[in-house]
């Protein structure tokens, strides 16, 4: 069990970590900089992470745990109009709030560095799963107009994710709240009707 003092390490390790990584390639950022950014000794990080690897898989998982968490109880939201909103809203704040997380996960000398299938696997099929199940569910009772939950389910993250993801990095014509209100009256048409 990590104690208080162990905890306020680790986040000065991820904190220092994420500041080199807004630098510079994170493939180039070294644990010995990260240390010295973070104050610590080069053993101490060890405490806490096997390896380079190790820290920005934990660095990914501790930054997207309240999107990985709202996503995980998906099946406590209802299916009407106001509750698919309700959950676009949710991700689009999550994302709005993390703007400069976002714009470092998605430069692509971090995905080089983790690999795109590891982390299609670590984030993106678990956000499908999640989703899955709440459609499932849906579609199960009747209050969603959908054949094929884990399709619509992979259909919803992949179109979102690109969609959202582009407006966050100014890669397409449209603001993050434009974007957000177009996918909200898409899926409740899609899901729905």
């Amino acid at each position: 069990m990590i104690t208080k003092k162990g905890e306020q390490t680790r986040h000065q390790i991820i904190e220092a970590s994420e500041q080199l990584f807004m630098e510079k390639s994170v493939d180039k950022v070294t644990i010995n900089e990260i240390v010295q950014r973070a104050g610590i000794a080069k053993g101490t990080f060890y405490l806490y992470f096997d390896s380079k690897e190790t820290l920005v898989y934990h660095f990914i998982e501790v930054k997207l745990r309240g999107l990985n968490k709202y996503l995980d109880k998906l099946d406590v939201e209802g299916y009407e109009k106001e509750d698919i909103e309700k959950i676009i809203s949710y991700i689009v704040f999550f994302l709005k709030k993390h703007r400069t997380l976002i714009k470092l996960m998605h430069h692509v000398r971090f995905f080089s560095f983790i690999g795109f299938h590891n982390m299609e696997n670590k984030s993106v099929n678990k956000w499908i799963e999640g989703l899955t199940a709440w459609l499932e569910k849906g579609r199960l009772n009747g209050a969603l107009n959908i054949e094929n939950s884990k399709f619509v389910a992979y259909f919803l993250v992949i179109t979102f994710h690109e969609v959202l993801e582009r407006a966050i990095i100014d890669e397409n014509p449209f603001t993050i709240d434009e974007a957000s209100e177009a996918l909200k009256a898409i899926a409740v048409k899609l899901l729905k009707y």
